[in-house]
């Protein structure tokens, strides 16, 4: 994880996945954002509804189904 000067977590994924992190621990000292892939700017996918409603679509029966 790389996190930036306010305390946010601004990138998670392995270290091999960014082409120079010297440059990123740089950038993040300076305040400014990454970007690419594991980082926040990348599209975020839509929220996932949590709770007790959270999967009450899903049909348990066709998930074993469409792994067997």
């Amino acid at each position: 994880m790389l996190i930036d000067t306010n305390g946010k977590i601004v990138f998670k994924g392995h270290p091999a996945n960014r082409s120079d992190l010297e440059a990123d621990f740089d950038t993040l000292l300076k305040g400014e954002e990454i970007t690419g892939k594991g980082t926040e700017s990348e599209a975020k996918p839509e929220a996932k509804e949590e709770g007790a409603a959270a999967g009450k679509e899903m049909d348990g029966s066709a998930c074993l189904e469409s792994i067997t």
